[in-house]
């Protein structure tokens, strides 16, 4: 196996040359003998970031791969970390997650060769990492297991068709949710992950607060704190129920059970649930990150991260679910006026990081059509 070196934050790491595993001048980070994703390290810049605020002294990192994630938290967080426990079942990966610790002057490194579901059912940590390829879900409950009362898990969830209602027999099978294809999807599959942990938790009577969660490119990622307590995990589940939307009149909402019909008009709806209801981000943790983000200019995606930070800060104060301007126009057969315009006519309303289409407001949907009709026929 050839190596290059590359540099992703303060890391110089080794992983597998790219070239010698492309297919018809394509690459995959899944070809090569060990994974590492460029396109994963917005996610790795921001959870960086996360882990300096959380500050643990003690992190898994269960699906290590390269061992980037781990190393950059050692490297760049700043926390007391005491123990990093970088575990990968492939040997191949454990032996270059040797290579890059003693590169990278990782003194505090444990390294296991182990099923990731076995190791969390024997250890105790502060943070538990969790970025797997495809669903977390093999993963949930064995991760809640393995972190102290009041500690914190990472998700990456990469398995987008069923988590937004694409592949229906996928979800319900992985994650135990009746799911549809709404028209705000994207907020749908995060919702649904959350909804998921929170399940699971439940059985072994642990609460869980989500204190940051985003979309991005191809995947999602939900940090949640845990805490003990069957009153709390209750508490948890009650915040859990459904939306609906309307494919007649393109009214949509959420309620604590599934609804059948219409409360505008009437007509059958499509349900997706149960889905989490509650908030998916901790406004002071959020700007936590915006006064943290500045000792991290040196990141490649310092603007992005920014940009991002404010978009969830701004659209956090408004209910679930957001509204898709184009799914609306559609209904309507009018023309989709500028997003800014539709925000200033509402007076309370913000765009969604979820999706460029979408605005969130606490405004009702014939608000919102009226302020789409009056703009449109100025488009």
């Amino acid at each position: 196996m050839r190596l290059v070196e590359i540099k992703e934050g303060k890391a110089r790491i080794f992983i597998p040359d790219p070239k010698e595993y492309e297919k018809n001048g394509k690459f995959d980070p899944s070809w090569a003998p060990v994974f590492y994703n460029p396109r994963m390290m917005f996610n790795r810049d921001i959870s960086v970031i996360a882990v300096s605020i959380i500050s643990p002294k003690s992190i898994i990192d269960a699906l290590a791969a390269s061992g980037i994630r781990g190393i950059r938290y050692y490297l760049e967080s700043n926390s007391p970390i005491e123990e990093i426990i970088f575990n990968d079942k492939s040997k191949v990966a454990v032996d270059l997650i040797s290579k890059n610790v003693e590169a990278n002057g990782v003194k505090v490194a444990k390294i296991t060769n182990r099923d990731a579901n076995s190791l969390l059912y024997e250890v105790i940590t502060d943070y538990v990492d969790i970025d797997p390829f495809g669903s977390p879900s093999p993963f949930i409950l064995s991760s809640v297991n393995a972190v102290k009362n009041g500690g914190y898990i990472a998700y990456t969830a990469t398995d987008l068709a069923p988590l937004e209602g694409s592949a229906k027999k996928s979800c319900k099978r992985k994650y135990d949710v009746n799911n549809s294809k709404l028209s705000f999807s994207k907020e749908v599959g995060i919702r649904v992950l959350i909804s998921k942990i929170v399940r699971e938790a439940a059985i072994v009577e642990k609460a869980v607060e989500p204190i940051f969660a985003f979309y991005n490119d191809y995947y999602y990622r939900v940090i949640i704190r845990v805490t003990r307590g069957a009153k709390r995990a209750d508490e948890s589940i009650e915040k859990l129920g459904y939306f609906y939307e309307c494919e007649k009149c393109g009214f949509s909402g959420s309620s604590k059970d599934p609804i059948e019909k219409c409360p505008r008009c009437g007509n059958k709806v499509k349900i997706s649930g149960p889905v989490w209801l509650g908030k998916i981000n901790d406004d002071s943790f959020v700007h936590k990150m915006i006064d943290y983000l500045q000792n991290f200019s040196y990141i490649k995606n310092f603007e992005a991260v920014s940009i991002l930070l404010h978009k969830i800060l701004q659209e956090n104060k408004y209910p679930p679910g957001y509204y898709n301007l184009e799914f609306i126009a559609s209904k309507y057969k009018i023309n989709v006026p500028a997003r800014e315009k539709i925000i200033e006519c509402l007076g309370d309303a913000s765009q969604t990081h979820f999706s460029s289409k979408g605005i969130k407001t606490s405004k009702s949907f014939d608000e919102i059509l009226e302020c789409m009709k009056t703009l449109s026929n100025k488009v």
